[in-house]
């Protein structure tokens, strides 16, 4: 049996949605939810929804630097193609974080501190703001060369050369008696963690577009392999590679799925960047401006808050990503 490639591209919002609620799940511990051990297990698991975004990020810059004509790669083109993804994922993240620096700085935070957060080096040096956002700043800008480096040569040699290399790297150690450093190097590996699915599904999308088939061998069991060899070995970060194997599975029970399902999983997927953005700030918010809430009886587990952090960040998710794509599409016919 053959998995056809294209049923990524075809469930690609599907898939984002199924990203988002995996994130919601797993950031509910770092929000104080009491839950088995088990489950608290699963939520470190969680992160693969990360991993999930990535892949298909992967695959669509692939699909939209293809759109390009050969002369606009060097040209206004590809600086279009620069205008246009840094605004669909700047945009939203300087009116979401932006308005919580601004909360932050009346609660005390020092307007430096803010300031470093908002332009996301705070991530490298502190490890604090919104690292996905951090991430896709150097992953976008350098996405347009390897695009060119894939065309020239063989794509999936080419990219299991890097992602070996990113996993061996990512993975070594770098002994150095200046804490500072300790934290930039640690920062920078955790970025590197996540970079091989982005890499994996920029490598996939040649073979979705040309509706191709892939055994399943390379997409479920040579993955499993390298996560079970990782995890024995303790090397790396183990989780990322089952990315492929889960998104496989996922993409056929997709085949299946009823229409409410659908439904759910694409709206989840339409404010995946928008709603990562407010679950990580509101529970902020609750314990500044409700903290009788957050202290009741009521909020014993912390259930009560962070159910009200995702409704509320889904409602206001759903309108931030409404504002902004009628702005961007606005901007792009002119």
């Amino acid at each position: 049996m053959q998995f056809n490639v294209q049923d990524i591209s075809k469930y690609r919002t599907h898939l984002m949605g199924i990203a988002t609620l995996l994130v919601i799940f797993g950031h509910s511990a770092g929000n104080g939810v009491i839950m088995p051990d088990w489950m608290e297990s699963l939520c470190g698991l969680a992160s693969i929804g990360v991993d999930i975004f990535l892949l298909v990020s992967g695959l669509g810059m692939w699909y939209s630097l293809n759109n390009l004509k050969e002369e606009s790669l060097s040209g206004g083109g590809l600086k279009r193609w620069y205008t246009r993804r840094y605004k669909r994922v700047l945009v939203p993240y300087l009116i979401i974080i932006g308005f919580h620096e601004i909360l932050s700085v009346i609660h005390g935070m020092p307007i430096s501190h803010a300031l470093l957060e908002l332009s996301t080096i705070g991530y490298w040096v502190n490890h604090q703001g919104a690292w996905f956002i951090a991430m896709l700043i150097p992953v976008y800008a350098m996405t347009p060369v390897h695009y060119i480096i894939c065309r020239k040569i063989n794509h999936v040699l080419y990219s299991m050369i890097i992602i070996f290399i990113v996993v061996i790297v990512s993975a070594l150690n770098y002994p150095t008696e200046n804490s500072q450093w300790q934290m930039i190097i640690a920062n920078i590996k955790h970025v590197m963690y996540h970079l091989p699915s982005f890499l994996i599904g920029f490598m996939l999308a040649p073979f979705a577009l040309n509706n191709k088939k892939v055994s399943y061998f390379w997409l479920i069991l040579l993955p499993a392999v390298i996560v079970l060899l990782q995890k024995f070995m303790n090397f790396g970060y183990w989780p990322g590679f089952l990315v492929l194997p889960f998104i496989t599975i996922c993409c056929f029970l997709l085949h299946y799925a009823c229409k409410i399902v659908s439904s759910i999983l694409v709206f989840f997927g339409k404010i995946s960047l928008e709603s990562y953005l407010f679950n990580v700030i509101i529970g902020s918010w609750i314990i500044w401006y409700l903290p009788c809430l957050y202290e009741s009886p009521l909020n014993k587990g912390c259930y009560l808050s962070y159910s009200i952090v995702c409704l509320v960040g889904t409602i206001l998710a759903y309108f931030v990503n409404t504002i902004c794509n009628r702005s961007l599409n606005h901007t792009h016919k002119y």
